[in-house]
């Protein structure tokens, strides 16, 4: 459906034709009212057959509010459907005290859906970010407003902004704002849950001065992103200019921007960090995982003739720091050219401690003239550079006149690639011993509190019933043995290469053995021979324990022996209670006191029991007789014609007699039978 013809004063009217088999698209102008929409089905790939999009921009001249979200119908094959819904509200004119106003307010979730977080120079192109200030702007050029390109611009392409992602679920909430009538700004908080959680921050702020002058002097905006995933172990920031910034003169613009990342928890780079300003120059590779490099500097065109461009880098990580820049001012003015070059660039590692500095300066002039028909380019340039490295110290300075350069070097030559740690350097790269390697109880600890995973004095309290404990280190292990004096491992695994200290072909063992009461041998150890295993696996960092810094993965090594899992065999009862004391046997009194059957207050009643001596004498003498075995049969067989029968009888009763002996520690008391 369709609506296609328009009133004469502008009401309804065609916008364009919706994408799929139906849609609806609406354009309604009366100022200062203006609504634009549309409602469309499009298609979508598989696991999905149809998108449901529609979009609604609403402008009074006093505020403006949009509303967009998308219902894609899965094809039966068994996936869930997915939605969002996002919708904003905002003014021209804030509400609040000058200090901070707010000019505009959104909000938005998504279920089995997921929002591709922008970069920090990707904000001024955020969908859900322009939409605090202009929805218009979304899909508008000039007056024009085309509600379908702004669906396009949300789930359209090959990377769209919103797409569906089956278990994930996604609320945003956001804010546009003003500060002191100076600092205008927009911020958006965004959770997705579900395949991995993620906290977003999302932002962009400006500021021009001077604020109530058509004449601007300088205008900043800055777009800012942090993304939290605790889950990975994962912190990222990024912050840089937009392509409106400027100082000075709208000619002179600023770019690039900052990136830092951190990891933690189980993250297999768990303890590194990377804090980033613009591109690194050729030779200054970082790994792939470090935050994106954006090109950091200045371009100023000033008038017609003179062109100054600067550019400027700088990295920080664990394990060094890197910083430098250029500068290149140009002349040009008909036929004669002038310019000079600087450049500076510096290294500095700690572990081991080494530096490599260099800086440069160029200057040079040209002119073309002109002889009869020929046109003669005339060129001179003089230049110096000088580069400084160590320890050992050494460097080389370089001299350039007109077509003439030389190089003079002193000292120790530059190394020629990274120099091998000693072990001191490398283990300040490993973990904290108490992480480094662990025992953890998993099911069956019954002590108090927490208990000591490394280096605890007091033992472990586990329940005979069962215990589960692992045993894991931070570094590969080559070879996994169970007890400590075995000598045939119950696991191999590769050998190891350590990189920071050029070592390859390196064994290392994991031994676990298990003691009672603190006994490290002995009688007190149990041997974990019979216990249930399972080996743990997993990723290390190549940057460790890899052959070559270059390698691929991601900068890890997969499926290296880690650690073991073991649990206990099943409980043995045994055929023995084992001693008992006199505690054991010992009972409760009972209350509340009276006469009880048992009580001690009771007066008794019946025969008075008697011991006369030697009935264990008789028992252990009669009992494995003739006319004792042919009583006991009589008797079984009267029970068993009275349905009762015991089965089967032992003739033998020779160990009841021998046990008479030991088993009766007094004389038995008689009561007289009948």
């Amino acid at each position: 459906m369709r609506l296609l013809d328009s009133p004469a004063v502008r009401g309804w009217s065609p916008i364009g034709t919706p994408g799929g088999e139906n849609g609806l698209s609406v354009d309604y102008v009366n100022p200062p009212l203006r609504i634009a929409g549309a409602l469309t089905a499009l298609p979508a790939s598989p696991p999905y057959k149809t998108v449901v999009g529609g979009v609604l921009l609403v402008d009074t001249g006093a505020f403006n509010g949009s509303a967009m979200g998308a219902y894609v119908v899965p094809d039966g094959s068994g996936a869930e459907p997915s939605l969002f819904a996002y919708g904003s509200l905002g003014s021209e004119t804030g509400f609040g005290p000058p200090l901070f106003q707010v000019r505009g307010i959104s909000a938005g979730f998504g279920w089995n859906s997921r929002v591709r977080v922008p970069s920090a120079d990707a904000l001024g192109g955020f969908p859900f970010l322009i939409a605090l200030d202009n929805p218009g702007e979304i899909g508008a050029d000039d007056e024009e407003v085309d509600p379908l390109k702004v669906l396009s611009e949300l789930i359209g392409g090959s990377n769209p902004w919103v797409r569906p992602q089956e278990g994930d679920l996604w609320f945003a909430a956001g804010l546009a704002f003003d500060c002191f009538e100076t600092l205008r700004g927009h911020a958006m908080a965004l959770v997705q849950t579900g395949s991995d959680l993620t906290i977003s921050l999302l932002g962009v702020a400006g500021a021009q001065l001077p604020t109530k002058s058509d004449k601007k002097i300088a205008r900043v905006e800055i777009g800012i992103e942090a993304t939290l995933r605790p889950t990975a172990g994962e912190l990222s920031v990024s912050a840089g200019f937009t392509e409106k910034t400027f100082l000075i003169d709208p000619n002179c613009k600023l770019r690039g921007g900052v990136g830092m990342k951190f990891w933690f928890g189980e993250h297999a780079h768990a303890g590194d960090f990377a804090l980033l300003l613009g591109a690194l120059p050729r030779g200054r590779e970082l790994p792939a995982r470090y935050p994106k490099q954006q090109p950091a500097g200045i371009t100023w065109g000033v008038g017609s003739t003179v062109n100054i461009t600067g550019s400027a880098y700088a990295a920080f990580t664990p394990k060094s720091l890197m910083a430098g820049g250029g500068l290149d001012v140009t002349f040009q003015s008909g036929m004669l050219r002038a310019w000079l070059s600087a450049r500076f660039d510096a290294l500095l590692e700690w572990n081991p401690f080494y530096f490599d500095v260099g800086l440069g300066v160029r200057v040079g002039v040209s002119a073309t003239i002109k002889v009869w028909f020929v046109k003669v380019r005339i060129s001179i340039e003089v230049g110096v550079s000088l580069r400084v490295w160590g320890p050992a110290v050494g460097g080389e300075a370089t001299v350039h006149l007109w077509f003439i350069s030389f190089t003079i070097g002193f000292g120790a030559a530059r190394r020629s690639g990274e120099p091998a740690l000693g072990w001191g350097g490398f283990q300040g790269m490993l973990p904290p011993p108490e992480n480094m390697v662990r025992t953890t109880p998993v099911s069956g600890y019954t002590g108090e509190g927490a208990p000591a995973t490394r280096g605890g004095t007091a033992p472990w309290l586990v329940d005979s019933g069962g215990f589960t404990f692992t045993a894991d280190t931070q570094a590969p292990v080559s070879r996994l043995y169970l007890d400590r004096d075995s000598t045939t491992p119950v696991e191999t695994d590769d050998t190891l290469d350590i990189l920071p200290m050029r070592l390859k072909d390196r064994q290392s063992e994991l031994r676990v053995w298990l003691a009672y009461n603190g006994s490290a041998g002995g009688p007190g150890t149990e041997s974990l021979a019979d216990w249930g295993r399972t080996v743990l696996r997993g990723s290390v960092p190549n940057g460790l324990w890899g052959e070559q810094p270059d390698a691929p993965g991601e900068g890890l090594i997969p499926g290296r022996i880690l650690g073991v899992r073991l649990v206990s065999p099943p409980v043995d009862h045994g055929t023995s209670t084992g001693f008992i004391d006199e505690k054991g046997i010992s009972f409760d009194p009972i209350a509340p006191d009276g006469n009880q059957p048992l009580s001690a207050g009771e007066e008794a009643s019946g025969p008075v029991p008697q011991r006369p001596g030697g009935v264990i004498g008789k028992i252990t003498g009669g009992i494995d007789t003739a006319g004792t075995r042919a009583h006991r049969a009589a008797l079984a067989e009267a029970l068993t014609r009275l349905g009762a029968g015991a089965g089967a009888l032992d003739n033998d009763l020779s160990g009841y007699a021998h046990a008479a002996g030991t088993a009766f520690t007094a004389e038995p008391m008689l009561v007289p039978a009948g």
